[in-house]
């Protein structure tokens, strides 16, 4: 059986003329018609100091291409500074100079503003040594960066504490590291050029440029002094936004550091780079991108304690790309990235697509057979809006979105207690019932007190978790930026310090807990002590509260509940981290694939695929007072989240563009709920009532080996469901007692019809081929009865049924 209905031949039709069209305008001529050189007026500090210089040829087809090693250069002032044949500026004395490059006719030009050219900057430890370190990997977590280091020598990771960096190198274990007198012999260069055995393999050789730097550094004294030491506190990488055109096409990038003194420096050979995605550029030591795969990806740039980042798309084939209908800004956006990424869009998904996708995202089940009949038949234009509507209103919705909200905030009788999780569903349940908006919500549980059992929002604080943890949790769920990394050290990977993460436990310090007298069982009460301050359990240091990149707060009396300023701060219109992470999440939901991939991961180095995308969504969600109503209405009514998920010539290595609905396993609950509803035999649950769906199950401790073996999360961490698929599923699916049992019990009702069959199950009508074939393994069957369970376990097992899409 396919997994989805097979594409019509129109497609065909559209691709050959899409094919003919390529044609006709490839057979035109291609020349140069603008050039650009980079970076616009770069400062070089001191004498002998150089910048690289990148030259890019843009051409009348709308691409671009790297010239520099083709271009002629020539400076104006070659006292100032002077230019050699590949593009390198060398300082020689103060002022400026213009730097003119020509290719095919074409020219373009800059100026190098030279200062503090009266001689060389003197070598810094933590501007010129650190880099080097870095580079190689040597600070790295697997390396000298782990929590212990290696045998006893141990660096900040990624050079995060320069004066801890250089007391180890220097001083530490009597300074054996170093050999002022034969520099030659120190170890810090007999290990990485493997003259003396090293775990870490050889990492450059003797005659490298950084060879050289950490050997003169070395033979004048191995000093760090405190007026001449400057450290890397930005990087500039050049160009920011890249298209490389076709396989194994190339482009350079230009790194430059801006320095504790305000000095700046070309460093891109003393970067470290890292593509995030290898399948779809490639990126090696110098800097230079290769294109592989169609699609975006982002290059990540590191240096001591500073990271950059540059975004490239790759485009594997150049087609002319017609853009579908769009129905609202979302559309906009997606059709401008597929554009730019010459990348088709799958044609819209027919009706009954539409009907189960919907369904299933929205109230976590599929349509019963008479509610396809229904929706199918309907000749309304405006069907599918009123449908998403209707589903909005529906019971289901506030038990579904209950449940993903439980999911995300620990509601597990391991933190909760017995209760708990039972009180939590239920208010949960209220809050999605009455559509109240986002940030209300997110400021009721900040802000809870009372008692478990009267303010079931409390169970956002369990009694065990104290102000790091909370601080941890919360910046993960609600601004989606992971902190935790800072709880010990600075952020590897992002600017976030210890005082950021102290700061935002200081919040949460008034938070105390007493039990009641009352008879309740396991009833806690949250209070506010107003005069307790945040000590960290280590140092015994207090912070106050400070917000993320953001001024310590200070309380107008001393009766200021401090959840409630960062409540103020958290759902501030202008806050850029609360609408984004949220309309991300939907996103993912509804689409299969956040904008920002893991949704609660968002940072410099890890860009969203579609920024302009993401800044709409969380503008227009904001400027609805946050409803989450209106964000689904946007979504569902958009033609993207309305094409087919059947990939086309052009589309089918797309992952990140949305060119196609993105087809994704059915959760657990999602899965048993739609099983029970094609076969009309309710699962029951221990302690419940009959007729409850797995959905409205309060707690993931309630015994089912289904929703276990398909992934029902535990809780007790706030993560995204990974569904991997494993081979226990497959043998439940096909032989387990689930599906087998429900189809053969006396209260499974069986149709005796092809066509409510398939609509009960897949929610659309049978093909010719599929009636024919069906009726055809009935009657074979030799007996109805078993002939039509014989069908329903087909349908139940097969991708159609087991799959959104």
């Amino acid at each position: 059986m396919a997994m989805w209905k097979k594409r019509p031949l129109s497609r065909f039709k559209w691709i050959s003329s899409i094919a003919l069209l390529a044609g006709a305008i490839g057979s035109a001529a291609v020349q140069p018609v603008r050039l650009a050189i980079s970076p616009t007026n770069p400062l070089l500090f001191g004498k002998d100091s150089r910048q690289s210089l990148l030259v890019v040829a843009s051409y009348s087809d709308g691409t671009s291409r790297d010239v520099t090693r083709e271009a002629r250069f020539a400076s104006a002032k070659a006292g100032v500074a002077t230019v050699d044949n590949a593009g390198l500026v060398t300082a020689h004395s103060n002022g400026g100079s213009r730097i003119e490059a020509a290719y095919a006719g074409l020219r373009a030009s800059t100026t190098a503003l030279v200062q503090r050219a009266e001689a060389p900057l003197p070598v810094s430890f933590a501007g010129d040594i650190l880099p080097i370190l870095t580079k190689y990997g040597c600070n790295s977590g697997s390396c000298h960066g782990a929590l212990n280091g290696q045998n006893g020598f141990k660096l900040s990771l990624f050079g995060y504490e320069p004066k801890n960096d250089y007391e180890m190198i220097v001083h530490k274990q009597d300074g054996r590291r170093l050999s002022l007198s034969d520099p030659e012999k120190s170890l810090l260069l007999l290990k990485p050029t493997f003259q003396v055995k090293h775990g870490g393999g050889k990492r450059f050789p003797k005659d490298s440029p950084d060879y050289v730097t950490l050997l003169n550094w070395i033979r004048n004294g191995a000093n760090s002094v405190p007026e001449q030491e400057r450290r890397m506190v930005a990087l500039s990488v050049n160009p920011p936004s890249n298209i490389l055109l076709g396989k194994e096409s190339k482009r350079r990038l230009l790194v430059t550091a801006r320095y504790s003194d305000g000095s700046e420096s070309d460093v891109t050979q003393l970067m470290r780079f890292q593509s995030n995605d290898d399948l779809i550029a490639s990126v090696d030591p110098q800097g230079t991108m290769t294109g592989l795969e169609g699609g975006e990806t982002a290059i990540v740039v590191r240096g001591p304690g500073v990271t950059g980042v540059a975004i490239v798309d790759v485009v594997s084939d150049s087609r002319p790309v017609p853009a579908f209908k769009g129905n609202n800004f979302i559309d906009q956006h997606v059709i401008e990235k597929l554009q730019r990424l010459h990348i088709p869009a799958s044609e819209p998904a027919n009706d009954a697509t539409f009907l189960r996708r919907v369904f299933l995202d929205i109230i976590g089940i599929i349509p019963t057979s008479s509610e396809a009949r229904q929706f199918l038949n309907d000749r309304d234009t405006d069907k599918r809006a009123k449908l998403v509507e209707a589903l909005l209103h529906r019971p289901e919705y506030a038990d579904f979105w209950a449940l993903y909200w439980g999911d995300h905030l620990n509601n597990t009788k391991q933190l909760l207690y017995n209760k708990g999780p039972y009180t939590f569903t239920i208010w949960l349940n209220q809050i999605f019932r009455s559509n109240v908006p986002y940030d209300k919500f997110a400021r009721m549980l900040l802000t809870s007190t009372g008692n478990t059992y009267d303010a079931p929002e409390v169970s956002f604080y369990p009694e065990m978790k104290k102000e790091l943890d909370r601080a941890s949790t919360t910046t993960q769920l609600f601004l989606g930026v992971s902190i935790e990394c800072a709880r010990c050290h600075n952020h590897p990977l992002e600017h976030w310090t210890r005082d950021d993460f102290n700061g935002m436990a200081a919040f949460f310090s008034q938070i105390r807990f007493k039990e009641p007298s009352g008879p309740r069982n396991n009833e806690k009460s949250l209070y506010l002590d107003f005069k307790r301050q945040f000590q960290h359990p280590d140092t015994k240091q207090v912070y106050l509260p400070k917000p993320l990149n953001g001024p310590v707060v200070t309380a107008s009396d001393d009766w200021t509940d401090r959840r409630e300023l960062l409540a103020d701060w958290m759902t501030s219109p202008n806050n850029p981290y609360f609408a984004r992470t949220l309309v991300n999440r939907m996103w993912r939901n509804f689409m299969g694939r956040g904008l920002v991939e893991p949704v609660d991961d968002f940072r410099a180095t890890n860009p969203p695929t579609n920024a302009p995308l993401l800044d709409a969504l969380a503008k227009d969600f904001v400027e609805h007072g946050y409803d989450l109503h209106h964000l689904i209405r946007s979504i569902t009514s958009s033609a993207t989240y309305q094409l087919s998920s059947i990939p086309i010539d052009g589309n089918k290595g797309d992952r990140m563009a949305y060119s196609r609905y993105s087809p994704r396993r059915l959760t657990a609950e999602q899965m048993l709920d739609s099983i029970v509803l094609a076969t009309g035999v309710p699962e029951r649950f221990r302690s419940q009532y009959p007729g409850t769906r797995a959905s409205q199950l309060a707690e993931p401790e309630i015994e089912s080996y289904f929703l276990d073996v398909f992934d029902r999360p535990s809780r007790q961490l706030i993560c995204e469901r990974k569904q991997p698929p494993t081979l226990n599923q497959a043998l439940h699916l096909i032989s387990g007692d689930t599906i087998q049992k429900k189809i053969a019990d006396p209260r499974s009702s069986l149709p005796g019809d092809v066509e409510e069959m398939y609509l009960r199950t897949l929610s659309r009508y049978p093909d010719a081929e599929e009636r024919s074939m069906a009726e055809r393994v009935i009657a074979q069957a030799g007996d109805a009865k078993r002939g039509y369970q014989d069908l329903l376990w087909a349908l139940l097992n097969c991708k159609e049924f087991l799959y959104n899409h």
